[in-house]
């Protein structure tokens, strides 16, 4: 099994740049940008280290068809792919806060996937290329400057719809916040869904996004879990309710505000809101604990890789160099 990293896009090019060239050094596989609101467009800040870099993976995240035009991602990722020499990889999804609030509505989800999908691994491996969708189309695309070999190609997909598009059309899911259950569940459905369709599933990756807080402090671990826990899986039901009651998920779901409001106040509790409720979502919605704990969390990420699951994408909040090194040095070698 392998390690990604996600680093934040608030991070200025140098300093991503430098956590790349390190994680590259550590033995990660692909270092993912996410392109926030708030945030720096991922293509322009993963360039120096595309160019800098020579064998880890470079990833903007999660791009969707609602805010950019599939011929535009195509475009773009081409045009990285170029500086890393083929190392290019990304994660199509169906769009979040950007798309919010840019007051687009969320129609037609599985097809925008699906159809981004499909345009972007036709411009990236099938020129000249024209495509006629009921969302989108293009027109006899054939760039004469690609010399690398395609990108590799993520569906953001967790639910049934969008788990059997995604068995066609990428060359892998990127899962978000499952739970060893779920991750099976997912993963089996793929494979029948290919089984259906006469796919080999040779080749095909299977990554889980996973938030990490493992810290020298384990207080200061559990505090940045907690702060952040309101951009985890607490609105998705079907995860929640493997672990709470129907009581328990509705106290939640009526302190969201508030709970997402802790990230930017720097704080850990809600009033109102039982702490052993977030504390209880850090356990199973995060890696969190001191390093002392390092043990417990390399066997629960055995438990993902027993059952097929290829890649974890571990995201670094806070002590990127730490994390690099604790991954590179202590995971790693355990879990491949």
């Amino acid at each position: 099994m392998n390690i990604d990293i996600v680093l934040d896009s608030h991070l200025p090019q140098p300093k991503l740049t430098e956590l790349g060239l390190l994680a590259e050094r550590h033995g990660i596989g692909t270092v993912w940008n996410a392109s926030y609101l708030d945030g720096r467009d991922p293509f322009t800040n993963m360039a120096e280290l595309a160019a800098k870099s020579s064998s880890i993976s470079v990833a903007p995240m999660a791009l969707n068809a609602y805010e950019m035009h599939p011929f535009r991602i195509g475009m773009a990722l081409l045009t990285l792919n170029e500086l890393a020499h083929g190392r290019v990889k990304t994660l199509i999804g169906g769009g979040g806060e950007v798309v919010m609030a840019l007051g687009i509505p969320f129609e037609k989800r599985v097809r925008h996937v699906r159809e981004c999908l499909e345009i972007v691994r036709g411009m990236t491996s099938d020129r000249p290329f024209s495509y006629t969708g009921e969302l989108f189309s293009i027109e006899n695309y054939d760039p004469q400057w690609v010399t690398a070999p395609p990108p590799f190609l993520y569906a953001g997909a967790n639910r049934p719809q969008m788990l059997r598009m995604a068995a066609k059309a990428a060359d892998g899911i990127l899962m978000s916040d499952l739970s060893v259950t779920l991750a099976k569940g997912a993963i089996d459905a793929v494979h029948d869904r290919m089984s259906e369709i006469g796919r080999d599933p040779a080749g095909f990756r299977f990554n889980n996004f996973m938030a990490w807080y493992v810290y020298d402090d384990p207080a200061e671990a559990r505090h940045e879990a907690k702060r952040w826990i309101g951009f985890r899986a607490l609105f998705r039901e079907y995860m929640m309710r493997e672990f709470m009651s129907e009581h328990e998920f509705a106290v939640i779901m009526q302190h969201i505000p508030a709970i997402y409001a802790m990230a930017a106040k720097d704080e850990d509790s809600v009033d109102g809101l039982p702490d052993e409720l977030l504390d209880m979502c850090v356990d199973k919605l995060t890696l969190a604990g001191g390093v002392d704990e390092l043990d417990r969390i390399i066997e629960h990420l055995l438990e993902y890789k027993a059952i097929g699951v290829t890649d974890i994408c571990i995201e670094l909040k806070k002590h990127q160099e730490h994390g690099i090194r604790l991954l590179g040095e202590r995971v790693l070698p355990a879990i491949r």
